[in-house]
């Protein structure tokens, strides 16, 4: 779980750096154009992944056989996908009415070819809990990819800055992989190891691809409706709110489904894992969004400059969804460890479905704020109630009751602490926006200790002897 975390927020500290220039030097209409086009590359990576690297996890027993038929299919895929983004290119620019999106789509399109020749690499890594390598190469890439990005903005290249960070990015991430790795692909492709791994990746790639749709409908239809700079906003919003919320779900899902799916055959000890990292990660995300709304409008105007104004009610908004947001993946992410893939794709196809339905019906009122409201603050809660449903058909122990009643006390001394912190506030002087948003921290996070110490003992206790722990061993080293 160390390694994981640093993993991931090393990377996001330094995709977030990166914005902190790049949002400086380019304007929100930059932003906005790489949102259009995002749309149909992430959907493109999901489809090249597969559902293969699932599928070599989750398997108990994987050969070389199962690795190379793999790594041959991600790649073919790949290469299709991009010949078919290569010429639906233009009919995107038609779509949005931008000629300029055909070029950005044919260039950023080349990060699906490849991503495709590190998918296998990176699901072998995870296999062998090697999550201390990964970091390494992740962080690196990350730094090269993203000083490239930042140089080419100095040099006044507008948005091709953008579309050259992440080519760099996934460039760096898979030649490193795939030269240091001691696995190479071997020349074999069984049909048979095929039909396996689609048995239970063909049901991931559905529900990735259910998921990558309601994510990206969004800004599909801000960037119809709206002017590219409304979507860069939005799109500024999302990216900050994700630091803190998708690092945590991306750590807690990267460890807990290798480690829950070696114990498909103990249910007791699953289910108290299982208890244990939902209180653990809730203690660390529940703050964090509820400090996020309240130091939302200083933490704008110092990170991005007043031209970013505009986004922080849809990154409050954000916030609000966010809350919830690494419950419902930690839900998906039981599901498939013991298995049930079918299972987690009806319960993604479900709620998103009705999610989609509900985006379509709010834009046609053209309220940007009305559909944050409903789509982003108000979805992942029924998200949280669906996915729970469907965990219960498999866990019957791990149901509704339980879950809400394992983070109900956590959230509620969180708003008492948000409350209290927003009052106070109101009676702080007019002042510069560092001092305020060091302030509203301070009080919030030494009232949220003092109450968890007495009150939460039981998760305080955990953080407290884990931190313990690192830092006798980083002293003795």
């Amino acid at each position: 779980m160390l390694w994981s975390a640093m993993e991931r927020f090393g990377y996001m500290f330094v995709m977030f750096v990166s914005n902190l220039f790049l949002a400086r030097l380019l304007s929100p209409d930059d932003f906005g154009l790489i949102g259009m086009i995002l749309v149909f590359v992430s959907i493109a990576l999901i489809i090249v992944d597969g559902g293969f690297a699932s599928a070599l996890i989750q398997n108990q027993e994987i050969d070389e056989t199962d690795y190379s038929t793999a790594f041959y299919i991600n790649v073919g895929f790949a290469a299709i996908l991009y010949v078919a983004l290569y010429f639906v290119a233009p009919l995107v620019a038609g779509f949005y009415a931008d000629e300029r999106l055909a070029a950005l789509l044919r260039v950023l399109g080349i990060t699906l070819v490849l991503n495709s020749f590190s998918v296998v690499q990176i699901a072998k890594v995870k296999r062998e809990l090697n999550f201390r390598y990964l970091s390494v190469v992740s962080i690196v890439s990350s730094l090269v990819g993203c000083s490239t990005g930042v140089i080419t903005a100095f040099c006044s290249m507008g948005v091709w800055s953008l579309v050259i960070q992440n080519l760099v990015i996934s460039g760096m991430k898979s030649l490193v992989l795939f030269v240091s790795s001691k696995w190479k692909p071997g020349f074999v492709f069984s049909l048979r190891s095929l039909k396996k791994q689609l048995s239970f990746g063909s049901m991931v790639l559905f529900s990735n691809l259910t998921d990558t749709l309601y994510n990206n409908s969004v800004p599909l239809i801000l960037g119809k409706m709206f002017p590219p700079q409304t979507l860069g906003l939005y799109t500024q919003a999302r990216t900050l709110e994700n630091v803190p919320n998708q690092t945590l779900t991306a750590i807690v899902n990267q460890v807990t489904f290798p480690i829950f799916s070696r114990m498909q055959d103990d249910p007791t000890k699953l289910l108290t894992g299982i208890r244990k990292v939902s209180r653990c990660l809730v203690w660390i995300n529940f703050p964090l969004m509820i400090l996020l709304i309240l130091i939302a409008d200083p933490l704008f105007r110092i990170l991005y400059t007043d031209k970013w104004i505009g986004a922080v009610p849809l990154f409050q908004i954000a916030c609000c969804g966010g809350l919830v947001a690494s419950l419902v993946q930690l839900n998906l992410s039981l599901l498939l460890s013991q298995g049930h893939s079918r299972l987690s794709f009806y319960c993604r196809f479900v709620r998103q479905g009705f999610a989609i339905i509900f985006i379509v019906m709010i834009a046609f009122t053209h309220d940007l704020l009305w559909m944050m409201v409903v789509c982003v603050a108000f979805m992942p809660y029924f998200f949280l109630v669906v996915s729970i449903f469907y965990t219960k058909k498999k866990i019957p122990a791990y149901g509704f009751r339980r879950q809400i009643g394992d983070v109900a006390d956590i959230f509620l001394i969180n708003l008492l602490c948000g409350c209290v912190t927003y009052i106070c506030d109101r009676y702080i002087p007019d002042i510069s926006d560092v001092p305020n948003l060091l302030i509203i921290a301070t009080l919030f996070f030494c009232l949220y200790l003092i109450i968890s110490k007495y009150f939460l003992s039981d998760i305080f206790q955990v953080y407290r002897i884990e931190t313990k722990k690192i830092c006798e061993k980083i002293l003795h080293k």
